[in-house]
C-alpha cells in the first residue's frame, strides 16, 4: 500500500517531498500541540466500541459527503438511498446526517427535490434529519456563475436545507458542530473549470469567535468545510484535486483552526479514499469524508481513475472521555478494517 495520509497519521511522522512546505505551515499546530490534549490511535476492531467505553455518550453523528444528486445520474441517486437506507437499518440511532457539500449536482430545486423523496423513502424527514453544507455544486447551476445566479443557487440551498445562513452553527446531541460555506462572491468565470469558494473575513471571525468559546470550555469544534485546507487529508498535496481545486485564499482559514487546536476540521470535495490525519500528535485532526455518489479506493486518486468506485461514509461518536471515528463501506454495509480511530481528549 502506498503511503497514504491515513498510514501518514498512523505512523506520527511528517514525510515525503511536501516536507519542507509541511514545515513552513506546520509551525502552528505544533506549537500549541499540548494545550489541545488530542491524541488519536487506530483501533484494531472495526465497529463502534460498546457504549460507556469512553464514558457517557454525548453525540452520535453520520458524516457523508458528494451525493451529487441528480436526474440523469441513477447511479448516484441510488448509492444516496442505500447509504441512508444502511443508516436507518443497521446503525445504532445517530443525533444527524452531516451531508458535507455536493448534496446536489447543480444546486437546482429538483435535484433537492431527488434527495428529499431519498430521504423520505428511507424513513427520515428532510431537512430535519441532516446538517447540510453548502458544496461548489450548490452553486455550480449552468456554470456561468454570475452574481445574480450564485445568490439564486444560495437561495434554493437555504430555503430547502432549513440552514439559517450559508455558514452556521447548531448543537447535534451535545456536540458544537460549525458549518462553513462560500459566502464571498468571487469575479465570473467558468465554474465548470474553476472552482470559486472563498470565505468572508466576517465568516473567518465569526468561526475564531466560536472556537474560542469552546476552548474556554474545554469542548472540541466539530467544523465543516466542503473544500479542503492543502496539506490535510488525501489529495490535498500538489498534484491533487484537492489541492488544485481548493478554498481561495487558504491560508486565512488555516490560521484559524491551527490556533485553535481543539478544532477538527472534516473536509469533502475529493472523493478520495477517506481517512482521518493528524499531522502532530496532541493537535488538529483533519477528516476526509470521501464520497457517496463515487469514491476512489484506497490509493487510487483521479489521476489513476479505473472507472470502479466505492461508497463511504463515517459514524463520529463523541464520548465523554474520547471522539470514535468509523469509516462505513456503504455498498458493502460493512465497517472497514484500518479505519476506525479513537481520539482520547486530554486536559486543556
Amino acid at each position: 500500500m502506498s503511503l497514504t495520509r491515513r498510514t501518514f497519521l498512523q505512523a506520527g511522522a511528517i514525510t515525503c517531498a511536501s516536507a519542507a512546505a509541511l514545515a513552513a505551515i506546520g509551525t502552528a499546530d505544533s506549537a500549541s500541540a499540548g494545550e489541545a490534549g488530542l491524541m488519536l490511535k487506530p483501533l484494531a476492531d472495526a465497529a463502534p466500541v460498546a457504549e460507556g467505553t469512553y464514558g457517557s455518550l454525548v453525540s452520535s453523528f453520520a458524516v457523508m459527503s458528494d451525493t451529487h444528486v441528480d436526474d440523469d445520474a441513477p447511479d448516484y441517486d441510488n448509492n444516496l438511498g442505500n447509504a441512508l437506507d444502511d443508516i436507518v437499518q443497521n446503525w445504532d440511532a445517530v443525533d444527524s446526517i452531516v451531508v458535507n457539500g455536493d448534496m446536489t449536482n447543480n444546486g437546482y430545486q429538483y435535484q433537492y427535490d431527488i434527495f428529499e423523496q431519498r430521504a423520505k423513502a428511507a424513513g427520515l424527514s428532510f431537512p430535519e434529519s441532516f446538517t447540510c453544507v453548502m458544496g461548489n455544486h450548490e452553486q455550480m447551476g449552468d456554470g456561468t456563475h454570475t452574481q445574480e445566479s450564485v445568490e439564486n443557487l444560495h437561495a434554493n440551498f437555504l430555503e430547502r436545507t432549513g440552514a439559517s445562513s450559508i455558514y452556521y452553527d447548531r448543537y447535534v446531541g451535545g456536540s458544537h458542530v460549525v458549518v462553513l460555506g462560500p459566502d464571498e462572491y468571487v469575479s465570473p468565470y467558468d465554474v465548470t473549470s474553476t472552482d470559486t469558494f472563498k470565505l468572508s473575513t466576517a465568516q473567518l471571525s465569526w468561526l475564531s469567535s466560536l472556537l474560542d468559546e469552546d476552548r474556554s470550555a474545554a469542548v472540541p469544534s466539530f467544523v465543516f468545510v466542503h473544500e479542503p485546507l492543502k496539506y490535510t487529508v488525501t489529495d490535498s498535496y500538489p498534484g491533487g484535486w484537492g489541492y488544485e481545486n481548493s478554498l481561495e485564499d487558504d491560508d486565512d482559514l488555516r490560521s484559524v483552526i491551527f490556533s485553535h487546536p481543539g478544532a477538527i476540521l472534516f473536509s469533502g470535495h475529493t472523493h478520495s479514499y477517506p481517512d482521518v490525519v493528524q499531522r502532530v500528535p496532541g493537535a488538529n485532526l483533519f477528516v476526509g469524508t470521501g464520497s457517496v455518489a463515487y469514491a476512489y479506493a484506497q490509493g487510487e486518486t483521479y489521476l489513476t481513475d479505473d472507472g470502479s468506485y466505492d461508497s463511504f461514509g463515517w459514524l463520529v461518536r463523541h464520548h465523554e472521555k474520547a471522539i470514535e471515528f468509523c469509516m462505513r463501506d456503504f455498498l458493502s454495509r460493512q465497517w472497514v478494517a484500518g479505519s476506525h480511530y479513537v481520539c482520547q481528549l486530554g486536559p486543556r
